[in-house]
């Protein structure tokens, strides 16, 4: 199974979102039977570093015991709805929560659940972002979510990739190319997932999952997608058609 590591400021994005919609977390305490739900509150800031905050399980002291350093593993399905895991070293009780070191990296599950194929040249997105208008062009395309190769302009003067991985966007269009001009398909709210390098001509990447979308147009979107799969289908076996 293969997994997208989050660093830095990104995992504090991820974390925000869990507090932000109230998520249960899975605790497993390294080297013993325990595990408990419990739910992350918030921040610390102690000796220039960062401490996360979590909601102390009942039965911790006890399962901990003596340890010098306690060693956690989490798990946790994020907002967008795929499993999430990390782990951490050390920490202690403050204000009856257990204070955690941030971890050095959080892994996401790359399951996909839908076909995913190239977008058809010209496939265009838009959105708004900051108060400025952003049309970035996309790479590839799934009923469930799509690769955008961009350079974002945000308070006059451009920015590579100025998203976070959690940071949600409202109010998306994707925009295709078609014979009687253009189709365009709404999606309400897409989350920001993963980062990718490998775009045209060297150009950063942000994959996008839907997460809100009427059912309308992801009709739209599927009939669109099996529709250009069928073409280059045909073009493949015949091009002379």
């Amino acid at each position: 199974m293969e997994y997208d590591q989050i660093t830095d400021n990104a995992i504090k994005k991820v974390f925000e979102s869990l507090i932000k919609s109230k998520i249960l977390i899975k605790l497993r305490l390294s080297d013993t039977d325990y595990e408990q739900l419990t739910v992350l509150t918030g921040f610390r800031r102690k000796l220039n570093r960062t401490f996360f905050l979590l909601g102390y399980p009942d039965g911790f002291k006890e399962a901990a015991g003596n340890k010098d350093a306690w060693e956690i593993d989490f798990e946790f399905t994020g907002p967008d709805r795929i499993p999430y895991s990390f782990s951490t070293t050390g920490g202690e009780i403050y204000q009856n929560q257990l204070c955690l070191p941030f971890p050095d990296l959080v892994y996401r599950n790359q399951r996909r659940k839908f076909f995913r194929l190239e977008a058809p040249e010209g496939t265009m997105v838009e959105f708004v972002y900051r108060q400025s208008e952003c049309r970035e062009h996309v790479v590839d395309i799934s009923v469930g979510g799509a690769l955008i190769a961009m350079v974002c302009h945000v308070e006059g003067s451009r920015h590579d990739l100025p998203f976070q991985v959690g940071d949600v966007l409202e109010d998306v269009e994707l925009v295709f190319p078609s014979e009687s001009g253009e189709t365009r398909v709404k999606i309400e709210k897409a989350i920001v997932v993963r980062f990718d390098q490998r775009g045209p001509n060297t150009a950063a990447c942000c994959g996008l999952e839907f997460i809100e979308i009427e059912q309308n147009q992801v009709n739209t979107l599927t009939e669109f997608i099996y529709k250009f799969q069928r073409d280059c289908l045909r073009n493949r076996l015949r091009p002379d058609l």
